[in-house]
């Protein structure tokens, strides 16, 4: 009976975890109403770099606090971002859909984020960012986003694998008993 009663505590639990909300695009178009997950978290914002490998060097230095390396991976221009139905919070579709840290850029400044939930899109709030990064407002628009790959284990992933591992042996411990 205790058991089944603690079997149900952690399933319970399980679900009290998970968010029970989402940001949703609402510009009357095609994406309307799509959920694009929570609103990434914003780390740092600078003058823009020159090239990809201004960038990458920039975001390394920012990340390497945290033990974290990324990799360039792709710049996408002309990006197309949606309203949403948080007030100054934006979406938009990151292709290809694996980065775990991107930088959203306007003609003079940059921003870096790491995309926590929905890996398909970008989830950016405004109120983060300077008066010089107001985006999407003019004469500051998205002029590109660059993406990249994070080249070490999070450190969250690594921690889950380890419980898991632990438990498997104890677990065969108590059998051979």
């Amino acid at each position: 009976m205790i058991k089944r009663l603690l079997q149900v505590g952690l399933i319970l639990a399980g679900f009290a975890s998970m968010p029970s909300w989402a940001i949703l695009i609402n510009d009357g178009g095609d994406f309307d109403g799509t959920n694009v997950g929570l609103i990434d978290m914003f780390i740092a914002e600078a003058d823009k770099a020159g090239n990809p490998t201004a960038e990458t060097a920039w975001v390394n230095s920012v990340l390497s606090g945290m033990g974290i390396t990324v990799e360039y991976e792709v710049k996408t221009e002309n990006v197309a971002y949606f309203a949403t139905d948080a007030t100054d919070v934006f979406a938009f579709n990151l292709a290809p859909a694996s980065a775990g840290y991107y930088i959203v850029k306007n003609s003079k400044r940059m921003a870096l984020f790491e995309n926590l939930m929905e890996m398909d899109w970008g989830v950016f709030d405004t109120g983060d960012l300077s008066g010089a990064l107001k985006l999407p407002t003019d004469p500051y628009i998205i002029s590109h986003v660059t993406q990249f790959n994070s080249t070490v284990p999070e450190p969250g992933m690594v921690g889950l694998l380890s419980i898991g591992l632990l438990g498997m042996v104890v677990a065969r411990r108590r059998m051979k008993l």
